[in-house]
């Protein structure tokens, strides 16, 4: 009888354990490309602009809300639009050089998705004219 009991029990936190991971999946999900984006040269004095893809790989649609840098020489371009399920989009990010030599800066992008706050890495190398 105990060990029915045992059984019974495990049950129920299986279940309890499923029913989040169920409402889990009936989200938006923001899927990034990749999460750290190369530079490459850029030559100072000018600026480069690269674009990084994602898709909306869940089942709700996708907002995103806002996107913050830690640099004043990194601007950002995202769409306000909303992205239906398996849609995909661009978000445009300049670098403006202001001194020479290695950089590395963070980009924080904000979503209404289950995974509601992703980092990026931007990363390059700034020359001479």
């Amino acid at each position: 009888m105990a060990g029915g009991n045992f059984a019974q029990q495990t049950t129920t936190k299986q279940n309890s354990k499923q029913n989040p991971k169920q409402q889990e999946n009936n989200k938006a999900y923001f899927s990034l490309d990749k999460k750290t984006v190369d530079f490459g040269e850029i030559k100072m004095g000018t600026t480069k602009t690269i674009q990084l893809s994602f898709t909306n790989t869940g089942n709700k649609t996708l907002v995103l809300t806002d996107v913050y840098t830690n640099c004043g020489c990194t601007t950002i371009d995202y769409p306000k639009d909303p992205f239906f399920p398996g849609k995909s989009g661009t978000i445009k990010i300049t670098y403006n050089p202001t001194e020479t030599g290695p950089f590395n800066k963070t980009i924080w992008i904000y979503t209404n998705a289950q995974n509601n706050s992703e980092e990026v890495k931007i990363e390059g190398i700034v020359t001479e004219k």
